[in-house]
This record gives C-alpha cells, structure tokens and sequence, in this order.
C-alpha cells in the first residue's frame, strides 16, 4: 500500500532549495529603507551692476549725447541750440562724484537723473514732460513739468553735465534708505547731473509782462515757430523768483525746487 509521508514536523526551510534560500536570506538581511529625491533650490542674490554704454563712458560721446538730445526737444519748441559749457561741466562733475540724491542749490539750474540705461533716456524722462504741458494756460511751473520747461527754456544758452557710475547699495545701509519725502539719500547705478545757465523756470511778478507766467510765455513754446504776444527776453526780472533750478530723476525719481522741494515718482 502507498503511503503519503507527513511533512508535520518537517522543519519547511529543507523544503526549498539551496540557492533559493541564500538570496531569501540577502533580501531578509538586507535594511528596509525608502528612495526619496531631494530638490534643493539655490537662492542667489547679487547686487545689480550698471551697464556701460559709450554714452556715459566716452566723455565725447556723452557730450554729443546730451547736446543732440536736448536741442531736438529745443528746436521743438522755438529754442537756440544749447552749448557746451566747461565751468557747468566741473561743477556738475564736482556734485555728481559724491552720488547724493539731492540737489546742489548753487547758481545754476540743475537736472538731475539715475538709474537710465543711457545719457539719451536720461534727457528724453525730462523732455517727454511736456506731453503735460499747458501751452495756451500756460501752466508755468508744476512738478509735473519743471523738468521739461527748463530744458527748452529758451534764455538758457549753456549747458555742462557729468556722469559718474554710483554702483547700487544692498539695501543694509542707510544709503537705501529713504526719508521722509519718500527719495532715496544716494543716486543708484548711473547719475547724471546736467547744470544749465542762465536758470530757466523764472517767475515774474504781478507788474512784469504778462505778469507771473509772462516768462512761461515767451520762453516755453508750442511749437518751433512763436507767434506769441511778447518779446524774447532773457534772466531772471528784477524781484523774480528762480523756480526749478535743481531737477532729479532715477530711474523713475525727479525732485523739483520752487521754494521748497518736492517729489514725483515716475511710472
């Protein structure tokens, strides 16, 4: 008679074959453990550096820069071409090398301007105010538009800038910082500072001609031919008051002077 043999007290790892049992002992001795992937993001943070175009670099090229930009607004508007100007040109360089972001309250009208990419973008911030401009009113000084009279002002006959590269602070020091009028104490990247003579934005008085915008009149026009009712006259009027004689922008910033300063933050 066949008998089935009992396997019950068997021990069941003699059932499975060699080479089966050593690699189920590697998997059972081998640690459990789970495969994770790592993404690591890297944040880094530089200072931005200024680029350098000839128009800031070469002093002859920023001299044609600032001439051929300013006289196209001038020529625009009725007025000479402006020249250069050596005495303007070591004034503006002696304000522009200690990078404040203030204007220099000397004898001449001042333009000032950082953060543009050139000297030629610089000029036109200033120039494309006149989009704001009242003509026929005429609206005479405003924050909105000194910037833009000054520099088609048709008495001012000279003209010196400067350009000095001020790099940008990191914003952990107090030259970032701004102050109570919302404006940064230091120019960043490139500033420009342009001085013009004699000053343009003069306001008259009530017995000048055309009385306190008469002067806004004769030396801010619509257009290159003047057809208005008084003549040319140049400098500042006995009793007249000097309007903007100091102008900054940055890279989006102007600062206007009539009196007391202040502030219009450029889109």
């Amino acid at each position: 008679m066949f008998t089935i043999p009992s396997y019950k007290h068997t021990n069941p790892t003699l059932c499975i074959p060699t080479s089966l049992q050593f690699i189920l002992i590697l998997i059972l001795a081998s640690p459990a453990y789970s495969q994770e992937t790592i993404k690591t993001t890297v944040l880094v943070t530089a200072t931005p550096t200024s680029p350098h175009p000839p128009s800031y670099t070469s002093l002859e090229v920023f001299e044609d820069t600032i001439l051929s930009s300013s006289n196209l607004y001038r020529k625009d508007h009725n007025a000479s071409d402006l020249v250069w100007n050596e005495t303007l040109t070591q004034y503006a360089k002696a304000w522009a090398e200690g990078c404040k972001w203030k204007h220099s309250h000397g004898p001449y009208g001042e333009n000032l301007a950082f953060g543009y990419q050139n000297a030629s973008t610089a000029v036109f911030a200033w120039g494309n105010e006149y989009r704001l401009y009242d003509f026929k009113k005429p609206t005479g000084f405003s924050e909105e538009t000194g910037h833009f009279t000054q520099l088609v002002w048709r008495a001012t006959t000279d003209v010196g800038c400067a350009a000095i590269d001020c790099g940008y602070s990191n914003g952990t020091d107090d030259n970032e910082k701004r102050g109570d009028t919302g404006s940064y104490t230091r120019a960043q990247g490139w500033y420009v500072v342009c001085e013009y003579s004699p000053p343009g934005n003069v306001l008259g008085t009530s017995r000048s001609a055309g009385g306190e915008y008469g002067l806004f009149k004769v030396n801010v026009q619509p257009s290159s031919t003047y057809s208005g009712p008084y003549p040319t006259e140049s400098g500042s009027p006995s009793g007249g008051t000097s309007g903007v004689d100091r102008m900054l922008v940055t890279g989006g910033w102007i600062w206007s002077w009539v009196g007391v300063l202040v502030l219009e933050v450029m889109s």
